[in-house]
């Protein structure tokens, strides 16, 4: 008689297997915070290049139920590194970030969404240049065009955030992430916060 295989969701709820790993979406988007105030430029191994900007929101969390803490940054446009103050204390604290506002840009587009470390799924996305289709024709035909257009630029977008995932989970995965990742960006951020001080003491 067949032994009978065991199907992985008798052993595991999947929404307790999900609040399990769901930390990873924050660690990702914490990475990607910190490593694109340090780097800004990314390559990925599918080939692309992109360069990541964290824009006017950006909301932090530690703990959770009853002594869950939130902080929610709102900057200018386009913060400077002196403007994420709270932000990087906050990080100095512990805190991930949970969500955040967050540009990306390469050779042929760029795009800005929100983006939240819960699903890593992008929304309220603006496309803001590279549209490939023009048509000066009205019409169904100039609709479809633009439709058949933003669904390839959410390809693309698609591409570039598995890309960076993908290159976050390598370096997470390996010994380099407490040998080096983590160091490197702690390095950053206490220096930063050494030339904050040493400003403010002016």
């Amino acid at each position: 008689m067949a032994k009978k295989t065991q199907n992985i969701w008798d052993s595991y709820d999947f929404l307790e297997l999900w609040q399990d790993k769901i930390f990873l979406g924050h660690e990702f988007l914490t990475w990607l915070w910190l490593t694109s105030e340090v780097d800004s430029s990314f390559s990925l191994k599918n080939g692309m290049e992109a360069e990541i900007f964290f824009e006017n929101t950006l909301r932090l969390e530690s703990g959770q139920g009853d002594s869950k803490h939130s902080v929610t940054c709102q900057l200018s446009k386009e913060p400077t590194t002196t403007e994420w103050a709270e932000a990087f204390v906050s990080v100095m604290n512990h805190k991930k970030v949970i969500s955040g506002r967050v540009k990306i840009k390469t050779p042929e587009r760029e795009w800005t969404l929100n983006l939240s470390g819960d699903n890593l799924s992008p929304k309220s996305v603006k496309i803001t240049a590279g549209a490939s289709f023009t048509s000066d024709e009205g019409g169904e035909l100039g609709l479809v065009g633009q439709f058949l257009d933003r669904v390839a630029c959410l390809a693309e977008l698609n591409a570039v955030l598995e890309g960076l995932l993908a290159r976050f989970m390598e370096i997470r995965l390996s010994k380099s992430w407490e040998s080096d990742e983590l160091p490197r960006l702690r390095r950053w951020v206490i220096k930063w916060d050494q030339e904050a001080r040493g400003q403010n003491q002016q």
